[in-house]
């Protein structure tokens, strides 16, 4: 595909304009790079890897390039942010139940009484 490649396990779409190459964003995945870079290049006056709808392109013809540039990289940056957010979340969540369950299997062994060691005496007479 147009202006997609795979490095550093992640996909990017990068477009070249005026002899400069300019990175449009890390992705997910390669449809997606595919994607961002359609936009760029239906801005840019280029051929796409899919057709854009016209609802994107009603959108995208109503942008400057720098303006498409930083909406863009924002989106990107959020999704990011929202990912990273997740993550944190999760790992919280998850060291949560690690305390809960602690705490739990404590209170059992208090209620059992059950501390290791019997009560019975079974030294020799």
């Amino acid at each position: 595909m147009r202006g997609v490649y795979f490095k550093n396990m992640k996909w990017q779409a990068a477009i070249k304009v005026d002899k400069k190459q300019i990175h449009l964003g890390t992705v997910g995945s390669q449809e997606e790079a595919a994607r961002l870079y359609d936009r760029a290049a239906f801005l840019c006056g280029r051929e796409p890897n899919f057709e854009l709808t016209v609802e994107e392109k009603d959108e995208l013809s109503k942008l400057s390039w720098d303006d498409f540039l930083a909406m863009t990289r924002t989106a990107i940056n959020s999704k990011k942010i929202q990912r990273r957010i997740s993550s944190r979340m999760k790992f919280e969540h998850y060291l949560e139940a690690q305390a809960q369950a602690k705490a739990e299997a404590e209170a059992d062994q208090e209620r059992n009484g059950s501390s290791g060691s019997d009560d019975t005496d079974t030294s020799p007479a």
